[in-house]
């Protein structure tokens, strides 16, 4: 990746959805170089795909979780594959520590996470969970500053 590239990366991190005229302005280069730029990217598998970042908390999704479970020897893919279409778990970690992964979770209110925290344990190789809740997102990105 040379400079043209971060500039382009830089401008799409902070709004997907700008145009590639508004880009090639901005970077100091043709639109043809920017959309051959962005095709690249995503054939290398830097840029995967454009989704909206999206208000969790506008949407009624107030209660952010951050849930650790400790899974039974061999079935920590097992455990994390009968949660990942969960619409209450937004990522998931392999961690090191005591735990083995790592659940980040958003509800609407704490009712629906004491069920999913219900649903969690009673799984028949999850071994123990603790959840912490987060008081404040001070930042929240999944991608490194460019």
């Amino acid at each position: 990746m040379d400079d043209v590239d971060q500039k382009i990366l830089r401008i799409l991190l902070v709004d997907a959805s700008v145009g590639q005229e508004t880009i090639a302005k901005e970077v100091g280069t043709s639109v043809g170089t920017v959309s051959n730029r962005i095709k690249r990217m995503k054939e290398e598998g830097i840029i995967t795909k454009f989704v909206p970042h999206v208000n969790a908390q506008e949407l009624g999704f107030d209660i952010c979780a951050l849930v650790d479970i400790r899974i039974q020897g061999g079935h920590i893919e097992e455990v994390q594959q009968a949660f990942v279409e969960h619409r209450n778990v937004c990522s998931i970690y392999d961690i090191t520590g005591e735990y083995d992964t790592m659940f980040v979770t958003k509800f609407c209110s704490t009712e629906d996470l004491n069920t999913f925290v219900k649903e969690l344990a009673e799984h028949e190789h999850v071994q123990r969970t603790s959840s912490k809740l987060v008081l404040n997102i001070v930042k929240e990105s999944f991608a490194p500053s460019i």
